[in-house]
């Protein structure tokens, strides 16, 4: 699931893609800043994310040493990990300054949430139900806690969320809220952990949990994924709940104590704020206003609307609070423009981030009280019906024939219709390489809309199988958008089988790419989960093909050498040694002079 997150200050919002990604963008030009994959983001992809703030003096460095400047605080982004490392990526300098992990390896568990705070550091929750506190400084590993909790449940053991809570109790001990089918607050100190109390159920997969506090007392927010309901807390740290100094008492083992504090009794949460549809992202803050203290809190729900509530905190409410407004965003045409994220900064307004197109837009909005829905209409439909060219009455139109026919041209009503010589000809043409495949083509697509509509895998295959590129790229272009996620859904279905399937796959993919890219880019989650999968599973086939090149090349020299006839082998230089019983002996070689030495004797 992504993870989301604005900067303490609201001058970044980053997102954790489900691709693996980081994306950062800047809230005040609207602009994605910065894009950061990580390596093995694919094998251990990012969980969970949480925006820190560390001093250049005491900033971990990787590698070389930096210039140290004490007192310069610097953004950076802490990302968990699905292998249990957790990375330090720095804003400024757009890459990861160091890897947090245990010098024993201790840690091999996925990070499940992480949180931060300026007095006590950075804690992390691993599945295993252990907490672990970082030292920055260092990069270790300062405090190991484990807070598992020994219950029937199968489900109670994973927790989903941990936040610190902040107290001004003369103590060394931490305090921290754990999320899992039971929300509970611990005590942290010299390695132990201690449960306190349990408040409310939460049984969802995940949990959002935010802490504010107010002079003394710190309020906890919490919601699921699953529920279209936020509880409201009181977790305000007491001198009760300080661990006791020469106590008589003998402390009991972890198993007796943490089973002991589960009581019958089933707390009940000081408020509780009704939603439109799960939460997203929350906010919340405290104010004192006129001896009162003021509630203020923004959620972002998955149905793309924003409710802010304003609340007197006046004792306990069981009654529901409704939002006191509900912030929608439209175009001019009545089309949605979703809400996905929002921030209660400290000027008293409203930034809140929406889809326009491809990207996100931030904008600060003051809520209306005075009415219950707030409509907000954005988007450039007056520069868009600007370039829209209307057609006077006197100017000509041309008509274009559907299945390749002839374009004609027809002016005012009673005007004469004229056809160019060289139409008529070309019409009159029996060259079967000239004529138009337009017909061919539309039927094509006919037929695979038929098939997709259908789901028949038969008709599907027909099409798709042709490994024609001209052919796919005609098709494709006549297909109508809404059928572009199903096509993606049967290509991605076809690149994991054999090697015939994944080249027609290939080749009709590309005409997808070259005829839909601007529908591509503003994409749907369903087609960008396709787009993730088919870039996976063409990745993971490129990994594997040199070695499967080399393998088929010794496999062909190893059977050529087997397969090869012994009596197929031509000799190319033969040399023979005779022997001296075989020679022939040579001919005497008498030369002129001999001749003549014989003739002066015989004289």
């Amino acid at each position: 699931m992504a993870e989301a997150a604005f900067s303490e200050d609201g001058k970044y919002y980053s997102l954790i893609t489900q691709d693996g990604r980081l994306r950062i963008w800047d809230t005040e030009t609207n602009v994605l800043k910065q894009e950061y994959t990580p390596d093995l983001h694919l094998t251990s992809p990012p969980s969970c994310l949480q925006w820190i703030s560390v001093t250049s003096n005491t900033s971990p460095t990787k590698g070389v040493r930096r210039k140290s400047f004490s007192g310069v605080e610097t953004q950076c982004i802490a990302l968990g990990t699905a292998s249990g490392k957790i990375l330090i990526y720095s804003v400024s300098e757009a890459q990861i300054e160091t890897v947090l992990t245990d010098k024993n390896n201790a840690i091999h568990s996925k990070v499940q949430s992480l949180d931060w705070h300026r007095k006590y550091g950075l804690f992390s929750c691993t599945s295993d139900s252990h907490v672990w506190e970082w030292d920055l400084q260092s990069s270790c590993v300062r405090h190991k806690y484990n807070i598992h909790v020994y219950s029937k449940n199968k489900q109670g053991n994973k927790i989903s969320a941990i936040r610190i809570v902040p107290h001004n109790q003369n103590t060394p001990a931490k305090f921290l809220i754990s999320s899992s089918w039971q929300i509970r607050l611990w005590r942290l100190i010299d390695s132990e952990a201690t449960l306190i109390k349990c408040l409310g159920h939460n049984a969802a997969p995940r949990a959002l949990l935010t802490v504010a506090t107010v002079n003394n007392s710190s309020w906890l927010i919490e919601g699921s994924q699953t529920e279209r309901l936020l509880s409201f807390w009181d977790v305000t740290i007491t001198e009760e709940n300080l661990p006791q100094e020469n106590s008589e008492e003998s402390t009991p083992c972890k198993k007796q104590r943490k089973k002991s504090l589960t009581s019958a009794t089933v707390p009940v949460p000081t408020y509780n704020f009704v939603l439109e549809d799960a939460p997203r992202i929350i906010d919340v803050e405290l104010k004192v206003e006129n001896g009162a203290t003021r509630l203020s809190l923004a959620a972002a729900t998955r149905s793309g609307v924003v409710h802010y509530y304003g609340h007197l905190l006046n004792g306990a409410s069981p009654k529901p609070v409704k939002p006191s407004v509900t912030i929608q965003v439209t175009t001019e045409d009545a089309q949605p423009l979703p809400l996905q994220c929002v921030q209660l900064p400290k000027t008293g307004d409203l930034l809140i981030g929406y889809c326009s197109g491809p990207g996100v837009v931030f904008e600060k909005v003051i809520p209306d009280l005075k009415t219950k829905t707030q409509v907000l209409i954005r988007g450039d439909k007056s520069k868009e019906d600007k370039n829209e060219v209307v057609p006077k009455e006197n100017d000509q139109i041309t008509y274009v024939e559907p299945l390749g026919g002839v374009s004609r041209k027809r002016g005012n009503v009673g005007g004469k219709v004229e056809v160019t010589m060289e139409s008529r000809l070309s019409n009159l043409s029996l060259d079967v390489k000239s004529r138009s495949k337009t017909a061919v083509n539309q039927n094509l697509t006919k037929l695979l809309i038929q098939g997709l509509h259908s789901r028949d895998k038969n008709l599907i295959l027909t099409v798709l199988q042709r490994n024609d590129p001209a052919v796919a790229h005609n098709t494709i272009s006549s297909l109508p958008v809404n059928y572009i996620p199903a096509l993606l859904e049967q290509l991605t279905d076809m690149a994991t089988r054999k090697t015939s399937q994944c080249s027609s796959v290939c080749t009709w993919l590309c005409a997808v790419l070259q005829c839909h890219s601007a529908s591509l880019l503003a994409t749907s989650p369903h087609q960008s989960e396709h787009l993730t999968k088919l870039l996976a599973i063409f990745t993971q086939r490129r990994s594997n093909l040199c070695q499967l090149l080399s393998l088929k090349g010794r496999l062909d020299l190893t059977s050529c050498r087997r397969l090869a006839p012994e009596g197929d082998s031509h000799t190319l230089l033969q040399y023979e040694d005779s022997s001296s019983d075989e020679d022939v002996p040579p001919e005497g070689y008498e030369s002129d002079s001999r001749q003549s030495w014989d003739d002066g004797d015989t004289d």
